[in-house]
């Protein structure tokens, strides 16, 4: 069982209960089929050291080592991810990976071992989105396992999936929310197109499926979370259901077809030159590898946007220079946003320089921090953040409009947005400026704070952050009146500023993986006591390459 602070209501203790009588388990029995009716391919690769870690008992759940003994579902000193991972089975492609028959023998130890402790349903081991990852699982990786076992191993997991997989349509009517949704939808398309579901079946699953797409995908591809790494994750759901209707021999449907073109342009913006995601509302680097797999499997050569409006996203190219610029506000139910609106990240080539603090996905004690705004590359009024993040994760206030405009010219970028995330708070509006100059190796910003009038608390001092990539090294010169940075490459850069003091701190980065690492930040410090008199106080700086002496 779950861990987590239980928020069910009535009507989710009353489904659990229906779930665990013995009605629920006899509707779940009937015909079990001799093998699968379609084989569906994987298309994604495994990782072979894993799969060997897993054969010697130890398994990776977001950069923590989990010991699997002897009985892997002995739930007692797992983490709540490390439980997740394990029940949903997409680990069974790094044993198929790593091939020979001490791989498959361990990966029918753990199957066989699943379904004689989970014959019926259970609130986590079943729950709609775990299970439906699970049997998509096992669905990819049966030839690996299954095909050369003997018949009564088969039979059992034919008969586990089958019974996984009619609980799952009874489920899905109160299934997750979110990405999660169309993952559980992807996984129930996979299972019901090799179990040799009936057209009216599949339809009905494609047509939740495209209700899932439209509450969830913006107009401009974008999903609705404004989070790098669920729209990877979303675009990978839509991908591989996409695939499963055409194994069964059916065309995709339109909306699936555009939306995914939409979103691989999202996407694209995202991405900075060494191929990893941008650190945005919860995101990772990412792995390149399996990005340019889904860019591939996307089947479009829709290129990167620059604009995208409903996401609120804006991407400044030159040269050989990337700024991405969260232009957006935080969607009022989702409490796992950030308060990051209009922090920014800058990448030259393949080497990031500015960037966010990142996410740490396993480890709770880090997440309300990252969330916060000191965590992002952008401005802080009084160690407040921009968006309210109440104890319980959920938003309070927030900004209530985010005002764009942007320029192109030849071949330079300038982009002006505003944000009023402080009017409530402080009575104050935040108006950042961008301009990435042609050749890619000169980026300015200002920083206008405007007094408003009204009750706000009198702001007393801002904080300007860039939040260095661990592999830059920075020192203040010129009597601290300036940051020489130098990447890993040697390249150098100088950060000059109007109108504040520098400083350089310690930060955390947490873009690979998820794990900590240790760097620094340049600070500028903004006096603010004098704002309401003077109406608005303005923040110059200036990055600019250094030739090399």
């Amino acid at each position: 069982m779950s861990r987590r602070r239980d928020r069910r209501g009535l009507s989710d203790r009353l489904r659990d209960a229906y779930f665990a009588s013995p009605v629920h388990a006899w509707r779940l029995s009937g015909p079990v089929p001799d093998g699968l009716a379609v084989a569906v391919a994987d298309a994604w690769t495994g990782d072979s050291d894993l799969g060997r870690e897993l054969l010697e008992g130890t398994y990776a759940v977001g950069g923590t080592a989990v010991q699997v003994g002897a009985d892997p579902w002995d739930q007692s000193g797992y983490s709540d991810a490390a439980l997740e991972a394990l029940h949903r089975f997409e680990w069974l492609r790094d044993l198929r990976d790593l091939a020979g028959d001490a791989a498959r023998r361990r990966a029918r130890d753990l199957v066989g071992a699943w379904i004689e402790r989970y014959p019926g349903w259970d609130r986590l081991a079943w729950r709609a989105d775990l299970l439906a990852a699970r049997v998509a699982a096992w669905v990819h990786t049966f030839g690996f396992f299954a095909d050369s076992a003997d018949d009564d191993f088969r039979r059992r997991v034919l008969e586990s999936l089958t019974r996984q997989y009619r609980h799952l349509l009874r489920a899905l009517e109160a299934g997750p929310p979110g990405v999660a949704r169309l993952e559980t939808l992807r996984g129930a398309l996979i299972a019901a197109v090799a179990l040799g579901a009936d057209g009216e079946e599949i339809q009905g699953l494609a047509d939740r499926l495209d209700a899932a797409i439209r509450a969830q995908i913006l107009p401009d591809g974008g999903h609705r979370s404004r989070s790098p790494a669920m729209q990877t994750d979303a675009l990978v759901a839509l991908v591989d259901a996409r695939a499963a209707l055409r194994a069964a021999g059916r065309e995709s449907t339109a909306a699936l077809d555009e939306t995914i073109q939409r979103m691989t342009g999202v996407l694209r913006m995202l991405r900075h030159g060494d191929g990893g995601l941008a650190l945005f509302n919860g995101a990772t680097e990412g792995q390149v590898w399996r990005l340019d797999t889904l860019i591939a499997r996307a089947e479009t050569k829709t290129r990167a946007v620059t604009s995208a409006l409903e996401a609120g996203f804006e991407r400044l190219v030159a040269g050989r220079a990337v700024a991405i610029l969260d232009t957006g506000a935080p969607v009022a139910d989702d409490d796992t946003a950030h308060a990051g609106t209009l922090s920014m990240e800058f990448s030259v080539g393949k080497e990031r320089l500015v960037v966010n603090c990142g996410a740490a996905p396993g480890d709770p004690r880090w997440q309300g921090l990252l969330r916060a705004s000191a965590a992002h590359s952008g401005l802080v009024i009084d160690d407040t953040n921009t968006t309210e993040l109440r104890a319980d994760g959920s938003l309070g206030r927030r900004p209530a409009q985010v005002r764009l405009e942007r320029w192109e010219a030849d071949g330079a970028v300038w982009v002006e947005a505003e944000h009023d995330g402080y009017r409530e708070s402080h009575s104050v509006v935040h108006r950042r400026r961008l301009f990435l100059a042609a050749g890619g190796d000169d980026l300015r910003g200002e920083d206008v704070l405007s007094y408003t009038g009204g009750p706000g608390a009198k702001p007393q001092e801002a904080a300007i952050r860039f939040h260095l990539h661990p592999r830059v090294s920075a020192s203040l010169i010129q009597n601290g009146a300036s940051v020489l940075l130098r990447m890993p490459s040697g390249g150098g850069w100088r950060l000059r500023v109007t109108g504040g003091r520098l400083a350089l701190n310690e930060s955390v980065y947490f873009g690979e993986g998820g794990r900590l690492q240790r760097t620094r930040q340049i600070v500028i410090g903004v006096p603010l006591a004098e704002l309401r008199a003077l109406e608005s106080i303005s923040v110059k700086w200036a990055l600019r390459r250094e030739d090399r002496r």
